[in-house]
């Protein structure tokens, strides 16, 4: 053997390590699971995802059939028996495709696998390679929403957890790759026997890195230059067409300034050797994204790896489970104050009816006629306000159910007006009075008459409550050449500043308005009307000095255009 065969195969040899080294450090920060399984059904390869997830060292799982050891039995003749056709080339590989494996402690993983075959220079198959990604968390969140929204949300906060697990840090080396005892008489066939095998371990991590599944990777050097991207979102996404290898981060122009400042900073600190894990959208797709830094023959940095995942369908899980159960926890307050409320506001009206009533019964004698009058009334008064907290009720599940129509028809404004003030009036206060003004050419409406009653009534029936005694509200209508805008201007107790953001949220009744009767729903059922009606409406209000209400309606013509 002569000296430049060593030196050949020394060359060979070294370049085997480097490209193995480099496989197996893209492989080993990858999310996914990463398999090699030759026509023995012996595993020749398994990335650190597939050990972490099988339980075992990777010289545990090297060499072992896949099959006997990994599968359970009852799939186990079903999958080896689809692999031999595959080997015979009856069959090509399946892609897509979902079975379960064992771990070390016999736990079953759903897998979502997809494969390619490694091919000998006559075409024939070498080996079967597979990526997978583990969807039994997934799959069992699935089973448990249809069940109950409480355990998707537990399944939610286990699946947060499992997306921010940072990725392990990046084997420094590799347990031994080739071992030999062969003589020095069989060097010539180890030679060639380590370029055919080179050879295809730079097929092998080529076909890999180009099928990254759900993500890609992508390696920048120390002058921020891309000098590999690889994966199959890379096409999907559009980004073969504006990036390239060989550009530079600041060349990028699908990049903001701000993007690439993030991403050179980054490049800098993951070449300091830093592990960094983050998230990042783009067109509506959710990314996690994994930095390792990768070091040349001398054992120095020179290039780091990110590695992009797909985590979208993550991501619309947990967003879909945090929905769920903010809608269940609103639910149950409203339910919680619904009650609270009800049985407030039913209680005293129904308590001053009951009272009302006996004592009527005890004014039966002549000359007590006026004393019977005053009962009656305060029976009359409390079962009209019995008769607005029903109406309300009804009103709001009305609106929720989606069952509220518009009845729209033409009106003269200012005549519905005057004839809403004169009836409320008799319901004013000692000394308050409504004082009305309109532009002198105010247009009709076009509206639903039975919801605009409604939306003024309220609105004056509120300004009456909380305005004190001797106090004038102001009924104004004004317009200009698209709108026509109302407002109730009191004098009353105002709305506290910070309170002033909820005033149309259902239930909702300020601190200082607690002792006057009310079901906080009034304002909320406005708001819906007059947007049902394709208005607007708005406030200004200061505490113990007064509030005004706008209301803002489309005029006629434009309405009807």
């Amino acid at each position: 053997m002569t000296k430049g065969n060593y030196q050949l195969t020394d060359n060979i040899q070294a370049s085997l390590k480097e490209d193995y080294n480099t496989l197996y450090k893209y492989l080993d920060t990858s999310a996914a699971i990463f398999l090699v399984i030759n026509k023995k059904q012996e595993v020749e390869f398994a990335n650190r995802k597939a050990c972490e997830l099988l339980g075992f060292q990777r010289n545990k799982i090297i060499g072992k059939n896949w099959f006997d050891n990994f599968i359970p039995k009852r799939n186990r003749k079903e999958l080896a028996s689809m692999f031999n056709q595959i080997v015979q080339g009856k069959i090509k590989p399946p892609d897509g495709y979902e079975n379960i494996i064992l771990n070390k402690d016999g736990q079953e993983r759903l897998i979502q696998w997809r494969n390619g075959n490694l091919l000998d220079d006559e075409g024939k198959m070498l080996s079967l390679i597979s990526s997978g990604v583990d969807i039994t968390e997934q799959k069992r969140a699935e089973q448990i929403a249809k069940k109950s929204e409480q355990k998707l949300h537990d399944y939610t906060v286990k699946l947060e957890e499992k997306v921010k697990e940072r990725t392990s840090e990046v084997l420094a080396t590799v347990e031994q790759l080739v071992t030999t005892n062969l003589n020095l008489e069989d060097q010539i066939q180890i030679a060639q026997a380590a370029e055919k095998s080179a050879i295809t371990s730079k097929f092998l991590s080529s076909a890999i890195a180009k099928n990254f599944p759900n993500g890609f990777i992508i390696v920048f050097d120390a002058n921020f230059k891309m000098i590999l991207k690889k994966g199959e979102t890379i096409n999907e996404l559009g980004l073969d067409r504006v990036i390239s290898e060989g550009v530079s981060i600041d060349d990028i122009r699908i990049f903001s300034k701000a993007q690439k400042v993030k991403l050179k900073e980054d490049v800098l600190k993951t070449m300091k050797g830093e592990h960094l894990s983050y998230e990042i959208t783009y067109r509506k797709k959710y990314f996690s994204v994994n930095t390792t830094p990768l070091v040349d023959e001398n054992n120095v940095i020179s290039r780091v790896l990110f590695v992009y995942n797909d985590i979208s369908q993550q991501k619309k899980v947990e967003q879909d489970a945090q929905n769920a159960l903010k809608k269940e926890q609103e639910l149950n307050e409203l339910k919680s104050r619904f009650i609270s409320m009800a049985s407030h506001e039913f209680r005293t009206p129904l308590s001053a009816i009951q009272t009302s009533a006996i004592l009527i019964g005890k004014q039966n004698e002549p000359g007590k006629e006026e004393k019977r009058e005053k009962y009656v009334k305060q029976i009359k008064k409390n079962v009209k306000h019995l008769v607005v907290i029903l109406n309300d009720f009804l009103s709001l599940s009305k609106l929720e159910e989606g069952k509220v129509t518009t009845n729209r028809e033409v009106f003269d404004l200012i005549d519905f007006s005057k004839t809403l003030i004169e009836e409320i009036s008799i319901t004013t206060r000692e000394g308050q009075s409504i004082q009305f003004s309109a532009s002198k050419n105010t247009h009709s409406l076009y509206l639903d008459q039975k919801l605009t009653r409604h939306i003024l009534m309220n609105l004056l029936s509120n300004a009456i409550k909380y305005s004190p005694d001797n106090t004038t509200i102001s009924f104004n209508i004004e317009e200009n050449d698209r709108f026509v805008t109302i407002a109730v201007s009191d004098q009353g107790i105002g709305i506290p500043e910070e309170e002033q953001k909820n005033m149309f949220e259902r239930f909702f009744r300020a601190k200082n308005v607690h002792n006057i009767e009310g079901t906080g729903l009034g304002l909320n059922i406005v708001k819906q009307y007059v947007t049902l009606m394709g208005g607007s409406i708005d406030f200004k209000s200061e505490p113990n000095k007064g509030t005004t209400f706008w209301v803002k309606f489309p005029k006629l013509n434009n309405e009807l255009q």
